[in-house]
């Protein structure tokens, strides 16, 4: 105790929402920005937003995300925290959150796998943030396997947040592919798969990989994301 209480004299901890110091019994975000925290509730509400931005595109099972995105207030900290500053204690904070909300919705999901980054981009910023989100979801769901090798991203492209909606689809074209670990993909084959990335906006580059998902694995796919961009 005497330890943490020194360390957290030298390295403050702080919200990542405001900044404003945490208490000892918060994690991450104080009990002021939680109680305001955007949450979508998609998890409790089927045909929602989410779930329309793939209606007439690719059938999709269900879609969640922990809460809405705009560039208008403190919370859109969250997301680039965790991917641009290296906070991957959050990323498995909030993704365990997702869980456990999705928990009855998501209750026949079988494997979690996480939208692949190019190798490039893997190398430079030393994690998937995708990965990192699934991994807390799989404890809030009750530690279902999280498969990184069924997907692979084949071609470098420019960030989705960098360009217009018209072009997403374009950007991400011939992007993935399947994995080439045999015994990972024979495992998924026919089975319920929840697709993990961190932001839905546009839903080309989840379309993209849940296409590849329903269409050579003949898996069921349903998909989860921190932030819904409205």
């Amino acid at each position: 105790m005497i330890l943490r209480e020194f360390v957290e004299l030298l390295f403050p901890r702080k919200c990542c929402v405001c900044g404003e110091s945490l208490e000892p019994e918060e994690q991450f975000i104080c009990a002021g920005c939680m109680s305001d925290f955007p949450f979508t509730y998609f998890w409790n509400w089927r045909e929602n937003p989410a779930e329309e931005v793939f209606w007439g595109r690719c059938y999709i099972e269900k879609v969640i995300s922990l809460y809405y995105y705009s560039r208008d207030n403190d919370y859109s900290h969250l997301v680039r925290r965790i991917k641009y500053g290296s906070n991957i204690a959050l990323g498995r904070y909030l993704g365990e959150m997702l869980g456990r909300f999705g928990r009855e919705i998501l209750s026949d999901v079988e494997f979690i796998v996480p939208v692949p980054v190019h190798p490039v981009r893997l190398f430079t910023r030393g994690y998937n943030q995708s990965k990192i989100i699934a991994e807390g979801i799989s404890k809030g769901l009750g530690g279902l396997p999280v498969v990184t090798s069924a997907l692979k991203r084949v071609r470098y492209s420019k960030s989705q947040t960098a360009i217009s909606m018209e072009s997403k689809w374009e950007n991400v074209k011939g992007s993935f592919s399947l994995g080439k670990d045999r015994l990972s993909l024979e495992e998924l084959k026919g089975k319920h798969i929840l697709l993990v990335d961190d932001v839905l906006t546009s839903g080309a580059t989840l379309e993209a990989c849940a296409t590849i998902l329903l269409e050579q694995l003949g898996c069921k796919v349903s998909i989860a994301t921190l932030a819904y961009v409205e």
